[in-house]
């Protein structure tokens, strides 16, 4: 079995952070670890309180897992402060081999509204863009990094290629709806992979970002190469947003295990 951490927050409706990677790494056959960076209160309905882990702890949870575990893959989800930032960049530089790194820069809603702000953005960008194999924003959050509106899919494909530039070695954006349809683009340098499918109509999908980057993560870790990876991951979280449950009055989550009858 493979092995998949997540360094990310605790949602404590499962919906979305550690829990939801957890989840998806079990979908996949992997072994699910977690490094938590922050515990939240939020539910379907939204967020409402946030408590940040000491950087001290979060290297040390990291660490504990290396000096045991063989890890395969690194899921990087919240990271909410400029100190926890550096810290985990700094503590992941230290590792020789460092495995495969999907990183969801988590910096905006997918409502677009923005809470991660100033210098944090900036020391995503700066620290962990170049530790990783493949980013994952949102079309709001590219909005944010290279600071100007982006319409259409050649001004999206143009941005994968300029996120490229912060040292990432890829780039899975999701855009979101663009006329009509729901499209995300793929970019690893030399080629791009458009994804563009029917929207679904639904309030279910809280965290299907935080779902997709593990997805990425889990298909990597068993072996797939980094295109099969993302198409597999692409067509996992279509599916598990098709056959969402309702558990909430809120905004839903994805259903995680729509493969399994539970």
């Amino acid at each position: 079995m493979k092995n998949a951490l997540s360094i990310a927050g605790v949602d404590p409706s499962g919906g979305a952070g550690v829990l939801a990677d957890i989840k998806v790494f079990i979908a996949h056959g992997v072994y699910a670890m977690g490094a938590i960076t922050a515990v939240t209160a939020q539910n379907t309905k939204g967020i409402f309180g946030m408590q940040l882990v000491d950087t001290k702890l979060i290297e040390d949870q990291i660490k504990a897992i290396f000096d045991d575990i063989r890890v395969d893959v690194i899921k990087i989800g919240v990271v909410p402060s400029v100190e926890i930032i550096k810290s985990v960049a700094k503590t992941l530089r230290e590792i020789k081999n460092l495995p495969p790194v999907v990183l969801d820069p988590v910096m905006s809603c997918k409502n677009g509204d923005i809470w991660l702000e100033g210098t944090a953005k900036d020391a995503i960008v700066e620290e962990l863009f170049p530790l990783a194999s493949v980013i994952t924003p949102n079309i709001f959050e590219a909005r944010e990094i290279l600071k100007r509106e982006l319409k259409g899919e050649g001004e999206l494909k143009e941005a994968c290629k300029e996120l490229l530039k912060f040292g990432t070695k890829s780039v899975y954006l999701k855009c979101g709806e663009i006329e009509g349809k729901s499209l995300d683009i793929f970019y690893d340098g030399k080629e791009y992979e458009i994804f563009s499918d029917e929207r679904i109509k639904t309030t279910a999908t809280h965290g299907s970002g935080c779902s997709l980057s593990s997805a990425i993560a889990s298909n990597l870790a068993n072996g797939h190469s980094l295109k099969e990876s993302v198409k597999n991951a692409h067509d996992y979280i279509f599916n598990a947003i098709k056959n969402a449950v309702i558990i909430g009055g809120g905004q839903n989550p994805v259903n995680h295990f729509y493969k399994f009858k539970v």
